[in-house]
């Protein structure tokens, strides 16, 4: 094994391990879990580039100014195609200069500038989640990484001094530090057990490298916001893509339902939001207690009509309603607080919101992170009440029922209506 940027790496199942020093806008390999991990993303509308931040994106598709849906979907397919088919910048730019004529989509910054930072940052994230992927299917076999720098005059200073630290898969470090750190990032992890330690007298650090935190200003939609970012690493890199992509593994992801998750959010103060608009509920709740599973499984299944159903909403999304709802609701007793009186408005929230948001969290047993659709809706359910009825979608299944209940007013739902909202748009 050569310890070099451009080495192949045994375990990566062909892949490089880092892209090649000599030609790092070109992925000349087939890789599948880059290729998957780019295809599964959701895409998303965003204005700018800090919509969404960090972690977040291993589970979204974006671009900063890219509205439209398709403008998305075509940016997607032509990165994804860059992966599958060992695709150079040069070749992506013709596939950039035909979508941008077709959709007529102004952009800010020059073409050769956008189509890069488009190309290489999509590339080298699902790259290095690809990579994590692996590296955590063989870490029994293989424990450590290495960071590899490229080490010539392109090199960042202190992505220069992280070059051969050695620490155990599982390190908070590669929390933070796994590549890319910045734009244009080149440099790259390597996977090794003991015996590659010993042939190349390489050893495992004391220490992880200081990682004092900095301050950085940030331009977002709310103006400008200061950030601590770790010292050598460009805002919005401090985040491992495979991490937050995929866990730290199956084991611990299957156990993630039974563990906290904490909110993530960009940065920027949250803006002014219009009071939520009020509707008549078109059904009324149910009366009565309902006091068993198989009552609770019954009023779903009524209010349904059946097990399970797709439903279309407004961006043209599909949610799966059915038992999982209940399932949910079981797992905990403070959850049976009478919120299913509300299973006859769950179709009409997802085929007529008054918003939908996507909100971010991170499993604190996994370290993968989970993106939700949000579908809010103030309904007056007369004699002067009012629900407000938030429900999560996870995947395109439904994963979870909140409700408040009171009056109407501009402060109705506030701490529900948060992240990214995408409808109305």
């Amino acid at each position: 094994m050569r310890f070099d940027s451009a080495a192949t790496c045994p375990d990566c199942g062909g892949a490089r391990a880092a892209l090649q020093a000599a030609a790092p806008d070109a992925f000349d390999v087939h890789f599948t879990e880059a290729i998957d991990f780019l295809r599964n993303k959701l895409r998303l509308p965003t204005a700018t580039w800090t919509d969404i931040w960090q972690g977040m994106h291993s589970t979204a598709f974006v671009v900063a100014g890219a509205q439209s849906d398709d403008l998305l979907a075509d940016f997607q397919e032509a990165v994804t195609k860059a992966i599958a088919a060992g695709r150079t910048l040069a070749d992506f730019r013709k596939d950039f200069d035909n979508i941008v004529a077709e959709h007529g989509w102004s952009y800010r910054g020059s073409r050769n500038w956008r189509s890069k930072v488009i190309f290489q940052t999509n590339l080298r994230t699902a790259y290095s989640a690809g990579r994590w992927q692996q590296i955590q299917r063989l870490k029994a076999a293989r424990p450590y990484l290495r960071y590899v720098a490229v080490m010539d005059a392109r090199t960042r200073p202190q992505h220069r001094t992280w070059h051969n630290t050695v620490l155990p898969v599982d390190h908070p470090w590669w929390e933070t530090h796994f590549p890319p750190n910045g734009w244009n990032c080149r440099c790259s992890v390597q996977s090794l057990n003991e015996r590659d330690l010993a042939r190349h007298g390489l050893k495992v650090s004391d220490d992880a490298p200081p990682s004092p935190l900095v301050p950085r200003t940030l331009n977002t939609a709310s103006g400008r916001v200061t950030i601590e970012v770790p010292e050598g690493i460009d805002p919005g890199f401090a985040y491992n893509p495979g991490l937050a992509g995929f866990g730290r593994g199956a084991e611990l992801v299957a156990l993630e339902r039974h563990g906290a998750w904490r909110s993530l959010s960009a940065p920027g103060d949250p803006q002014a939001l219009p009071p939520l608009p009020l509707d008549h509920a078109p059904v009324a709740p149910l009366r009565g207690a309902i006091t068993s599973e198989e009552e609770l499984r019954a009023a779903l299944r009524a209010a349904l009509g059946g097990d399970e159903v797709v439903i279309e909403d407004p961006t043209g999304n599909y949610v799966r309603l059915g038992q999982a709802i209940v399932d949910h609701m079981l797992e905990s007793a403070d959850r049976l607080d009478g919120r299913e009186r509300y299973f006859p408005l769950l179709p009409y929230l997802v085929k007529d919101p008054a918003e939908i948001w996507i909100g971010w969290a991170e499993s604190e047993i996994s370290g993968r992170v989970a993106m939700r659709r949000r579908y809010v809706k103030l309904v007056d359910i007369g004699g002067g009440r009012v629900i407000g009825i938030v429900c999560d979608a996870d995947g395109g299944e439904w994963s979870g029922l909140t409700f408040f209940r009171g009056h109407s007013g501009p402060g109705a739902g506030a701490n529900m209506r948060t992240g990214l909202k995408i409808y109305p748009s």
